[in-house]
Parts: C-alpha cells; structure tokens; sequence
C-alpha cells in the first residue's frame, strides 16, 4: 500500500470519529432534516399568508369597483333624467310710444 493510500484512509477514519464524537457530545444540534422540516413550514406559512392577502385585495378591490359602478350610474341617472323645466318668468318689456312725426 502507497503512503497516500494510508494517508487518505486515516484522513477518513479522523473524520468519520470526529462525526461521531461530535454527535454524541452535541445530540440537540438541529441536524439538516430539523432545518429542512422548518424551512418547508415557514415557506408554508408565507404562501398561506401570501394567499391570504391577495384573497382580501380581491375583495377590497371587488367592493371598490362595485361602489364606483353605483356612483356612476347613479350619476349618469341625475344627468338623464327628464325633470319639466321651470317656468320661465320673462315679463314683456315695456313698449315705447312712436315718436311723433313732424
């Protein structure tokens, strides 16, 4: 056996008992599945979230529209409806008298 052959196998093996050591010391470390899980439900709850606030901008928008509607047309109903004019109260201008001729 080379001596890098017998270099890299107790490289290996240092690091394998390194893995170990450190887990038996360390067991509560929040390990890459824990972080995953809680990566995954935080995404969850940011699209649930997400999903949420765009329903009510649906809505608000929705109700905002169907008002503006209502004005309009209530608007357009005062611009057309057909109301009598009032009467008009003109009183006849007073007539001259013909200059008499000479």
């Amino acid at each position: 056996m080379s001596n890098f052959m017998k270099t890299a196998i107790a490289i290996i093996l240092l690091a394998v008992v390194l893995v170990i050591g450190y887990r038996v010391m360390n067991p509560d470390d929040t390990t890459i599945g824990d972080a995953m899980d809680a990566t995954g439900e935080a995404a969850s709850d940011a699209m649930d979230a997400t999903g949420e606030a765009a329903s009510d901008a649906m809505d608000a928008t929705e109700e905002a529209a169907e008002d503006t509607a209502e004005a309009v047309e209530e608007a357009y109903d005062d611009m057309t409806t057909e109301e009598e004019p009032a009467p008009m109260e003109v009183e006849p201008a007073p007539m001259e008298e013909p200059a008499p001729a000479e």
